[in-house]
């Protein structure tokens, strides 16, 4: 493409992790809510149309077990969240619900640090008043 369209590329890709890492972290305390496992709903989502790498990978490697040693930090999850925004922005391109991803992202600066593992943004309840344990 383009110059210019590999960075553009990165940046939609991480605000698509960005937003599957929040709505990943509500399916599962919607389904432990229900009284369903988190390893039985991964499964389950894994073996159905829901499955994404946030459920195929990040959950079990760094989520579910407590590693969060993924080598991606709040940081620059953050950073790259801002220059989506930027982009629709600079396009005139609308993305409610991305930009709603975006204001977590932002607002989960006052509970966790930019060196923090970017998987920990699952850990924040859901009014992101605290991380939970």
């Amino acid at each position: 493409g383009p110059v210019g369209a590999g960075h553009a590329v990165k940046i939609v890709n991480n605000m698509l992790v960005a937003s599957h890492l929040l709505t990943m972290s509500e399916a599962v305390r919607l389904g432990n809510a229900a009284g369903v496992t988190t390893e039985n709903l991964i499964a389950a989502l894994n073996a159905g149309s829901g499955r994404s790498a946030i459920s195929e990978v990040n959950y079990p490697k760094w989520v579910m077990n407590g590693a969060f040693d993924s080598g991606f930090t709040m940081g620059l999850m953050r950073k790259d969240v801002r220059l989506a925004m930027a982009l629709a922005k600079d396009k005139s391109v609308a993305m409610p619900v991305s930009e709603l991803a975006g204001q977590i992202w932002a607002a989960s600066e006052e509970l966790l640090s930019d060196n923090a593992d970017f998987n920990r943004i699952t850990e924040c309840d859901p009014t992101h008043k605290g991380a939970k344990s």
